[in-house]
């Protein structure tokens, strides 16, 4: 690894330190080298807050003249935001050099923060571990380019293959480690979303409780309005909770969420109650929903995998076999790349990435 790639390795870490609390911006880190040593750094740290880029300038204690600013994503230009642009500010530092991992899709940066800096004598290099940036940015790059959230199917499954013993019990597999790992995961999502059966059955929280973060905000799919409507995401004031259903859906069960301050989305289905998942993404989008983790249930994860609508699919195997039950959702795997592995305590990690092509990524 040479030094700008070691440099940049640094921002990344900074960048990922604002999962959870600048989305829909993307996550930036950035620090400032002088004579090979590190004199300052910064991220954007929550949503309408400052830049990394003016974060690092600002806390730097010493004349900028000459220096390098290492940056993950293209510094902005635009005015069209709640915080002043970081380009003018590059500029008027002194420093000499930029040197960037990502170009910025927004169409209203897209290499213009660039010419700019160009433009005034500032020496720029850009594509720096890009591939890793990108992965860093997933959200915001398919957001930007799409108007769609990043989907992450996340399921833990038995090693023989087994989800659940069935879809009326609820079924424990991994260990608590594989726990705190989820809930880590959650902080980092805009939201998280299950089934309506998933919460008849779980009763889960949604919540992040295993590590300290922000709670995603909690989205129940349901066509005909059939959750239990004392279920604790319908009761606690923990986090936003939005269920998505049937505009044709009795509107007796619709009123009963109306009554407990339920945000409800409601859509026109296809046939009888089903509504179609890509019409639920462009209305979580219209929500400022940039990333979607998905738990639950079966029928959900089946559902998303058939429409081709999972970036990423995220497998946690435990170490026991139930030998009846519920078998894991197939995908076909020549879509998907093998991305990561880990050992979570005794539970393995596979992520599987989607085929990056154009409509993710910017060119």
């Amino acid at each position: 690894m040479n030094n700008d790639e070691r440099y940049m390795d640094l921002c990344f870490k900074l960048a990922i330190k604002g999962a959870g609390y600048v989305s829909p911006n993307p996550l930036v880190g950035a620090l400032i080298v002088k004579d090979n040593e590190i004199i300052s750094t910064g991220f954007h740290e929550k949503y309408g807050g400052a830049h990394a880029e003016a974060n690092a300038i600002k806390s730097a204690n010493t004349n900028l003249k000459g220096c390098t600013l290492y940056c993950n994503l293209e510094p902005c230009v635009h005015t069209n935001k709640q915080t002043p642009p970081c380009v003018p500010l590059i500029i008027e530092s002194g420093i000499k050099k930029v040197v960037v991992a990502n170009l910025d899709p927004n169409p209203e940066v897209n290499g213009k923060g660039i010419t700019k800096l160009l433009e005034n004598g500032i020496e720029v290099r850009y594509g720096i571990m890009e591939e890793k940036g990108k992965y860093i940015n997933r959200f915001f790059f398919k957001y930007m380019k799409t108007k769609l959230p990043y989907v992450t199917l996340k399921i833990a499954t038995s090693l023989d293959g087994r989800i659940s013993l069935s879809n009326t019990e609820q079924t424990w597999l991994t260990g608590p480690q594989s726990k705190v790992f989820v809930h880590k995961q959650r902080s980092t999502y805009d939201a998280i979303l299950v089934g309506a059966n998933t919460i008849n059955v779980d009763d889960p929280k949604l919540t992040v409780r295993e590590i300290k973060g922000r709670n995603p905000i909690r989205v129940i799919l349901d066509g005909n309005f059939n959750a239990n409507i004392h279920s604790k995401v319908f009761n606690d004031k923990e986090s936003r909770t939005i269920i998505i259903g049937s505009a044709n859906a009795n509107k007796e069960k619709k009123e009963k969420f109306r009554e407990k301050n339920i945000e409800i989305i409601e859509i026109e289905p296809i046939k009888t109650h089903y509504i179609e998942l890509i019409n639920v993404l462009r209305s979580l989008s219209k929500n400022n929903i940039t990333s979607l983790l998905i738990e639950g249930g079966g029928e959900v994860f089946s559902a998303f995998v058939k429409n081709n609508l999972a970036d990423e699919i995220m497998i946690l195997t435990a170490p026991i076999n139930l030998g009846y039950g519920i078998d894991i959702i197939s995908f076909n795997k020549e879509d998907y790349i093998l991305h990561y592995k880990e050992m979570i305590g005794n539970d393995l990690l596979t992520i599987y990435k989607k085929k990056e092509n154009d409509v993710y990524w910017f060119n």
